[in-house]
């Protein structure tokens, strides 16, 4: 009997060395459920998501006023306490300002530029804040002064539009000083990010792309083409061009939809004959603990 019980117990004190020790060879979780960072920043979320849906319901079903109205509820909504901790940046250039988080610890970022437009100041004034490695991409179907402006800040330049879409396509593009009408070569966008630019995490991409985002719109959708090839879109700029009443309604259900997915929230609302608004990603760990906790 007692040989029996030794046996047991060295029995047993081996199995827990065995795993004790493959415990402390594991990889540690960098997100656990007590610490999601997700988790952390819900309640934030949910009130800027109840005060938005509250301020712009009126509108839904009417394309036409919320294109008039939706920066009025924006502009409310980013003032609550709740969303007060962000360190939203501007970056003007010549006609415009771009938005921007800049990470909250030391870590490179990718900054993605669709639609140059012979202007590279606010790149050149992000980049002075960024945490040396991080790299820029910028796409523009006109070369000229565009091809010399992005690759001395340094950034990697492709002479092409990015849209939903390969193929020929016509564009509003900067010819001088005047915008003129063209046909240019279209590279489809998750084939730009993955296979020339070869970025999934992206941190923020400045979307200025005279008409074609529309076409994007359904891209950023919970399961959307992003979320079909993995990838990821912390933060983004884009400009929406002034719509005829089709655009206006895929922009109407572009923001209802982003509403209902509950991943970006939405602020800094430039209103004209084109809109400008900034989104920020609460729904990605990664995202959030980067530029958000």
């Amino acid at each position: 009997m007692r040989r029996s019980g030794a046996t047991t117990f060295f029995a047993v004190l081996s199995v827990t060395l065995l795993l004790y020790i493959t415990f402390l060879n594991s990889p540690t979780p960098r997100f656990s459920l007590g610490n999601s960072a997700v988790d952390k920043v819900s309640s934030n979320y949910s009130a800027w998501h109840e005060c938005l849906k509250k301020n712009i319901s009126t509108y839904e079903g009417n394309p036409d006023g919320l294109w008039g109205n939706l920066w009025r509820g924006i502009k409310l909504c980013e003032v609550i306490p709740e969303m007060k901790g962000l360190f939203i940046g501007d970056y003007p250039n010549s006609d415009e300002t771009k938005r921007h988080i800049v990470p909250k610890m030391d870590l490179p970022s990718v900054i993605i530029t669709l639609g140059i437009g012979h202007d590279t100041g606010a790149e050149q004034k992000l980049i002075k804040g960024l945490t040396h490695g991080s790299e820029f991409f910028g796409a523009d179907p006109m070369h000229e002064i565009n091809e010399d402006l992005y690759t001395k800040l340094p950034g990697k330049y492709f002479p092409f539009a990015v849209g939903e879409a390969a193929g020929l396509a016509d564009a509003s593009v900067l010819i001088n000083t005047t915008y003129v009408t063209k046909t240019v070569v279209t590279v489809d966008i998750i084939y730009f990010l993955k296979q020339l630019v070869k970025r999934s995490f992206i941190d923020d991409i400045w979307i200025d792309g005279e008409g074609a985002e529309y076409g994007l719109f359904d891209h950023f959708f919970n399961g959307g083409r992003f979320d079909q090839n993995d990838i990821t879109i912390c933060q983004f700029n884009i400009e929406i061009h002034g719509p005829d009443m089709l655009q206006k309604k895929l922009f109407h259900d572009f923001i209802f939809r982003l509403l209902k997915d509950k991943r970006y929230a939405i602020y800094r609302p430039v209103q004209g004959h084109h809109m400008r608004l900034f989104m920020l990603n609460f729904a990605n760990e990664e995202c959030v603990y980067k530029y958000i906790l």
